[in-house]
């Protein structure tokens, strides 16, 4: 209803989710170094910080392609979006080493950009491993972003163009 253009919705959402993002990561990084003495004096933060900016990247093609979750399914289209986010989580290696998945999740683990953003900061992290051998992954994963938010843009188009021509933008309540 805003009176801009839908690149500059959606450019200026997702620059105050990443902005939200690192800052959040930030402060809760600081307290659990602080709380559960995590030495980060051979930390590589620079270079966590990067892996976890490029990263942030493709989150927002993720999160670009989720947004055509609501435009579809009005009722129940949140909801979706964040089994989408559960599922992303759990082959991703947030919780446990992507190793002990099954095969078949594991091939799902390696196509996952989380699961790369991860691996990085953890290493950048807890054991101090800079830039320079982190150069290559840094580049794939910024490509895969971009053309996560130009494959993300152009479905969503297509789903905003369907949503409009069956009525489902024009619910209220």
């Amino acid at each position: 209803m805003a009176p801009s253009s839908r690149i500059t919705h959606l450019v200026g959402t997702s620059l105050f989710a990443v902005v939200y993002g690192i800052a959040r990561t930030l402060l809760i990084l600081a307290a659990a170094a602080a709380f559960f003495d995590i030495p980060l004096a051979g930390a590589d933060l620079p270079a966590a910080g990067l892996w976890l900016l490029v990263g942030s990247v493709s989150f927002v093609g993720f999160g670009i392609l989720a947004g055509v979750m609501p435009l579809l399914f009005p009722e129940r289209g949140v909801q979706m979006t964040n089994v989408l986010a559960a599922l992303l989580l759990l082959i991703s290696g947030v919780y446990y080493p992507v190793e002990v998945l099954p095969a078949w999740m594991q091939v799902l683990a390696k196509a996952s950009p989380a699961t790369y953003v991860i691996q990085g900061m953890r290493g950048a992290i807890l054991e101090g491993i800079g830039l320079e051998s982190a150069a290559r992954p840094l580049l794939f994963l910024a490509l895969g972003g971009v053309g996560m938010i130009i494959g993300g843009s152009w479905v969503f188009s297509l789903a905003e163009r369907y949503a409009k021509r069956t009525g489902r933008l024009k619910r209220s309540g």
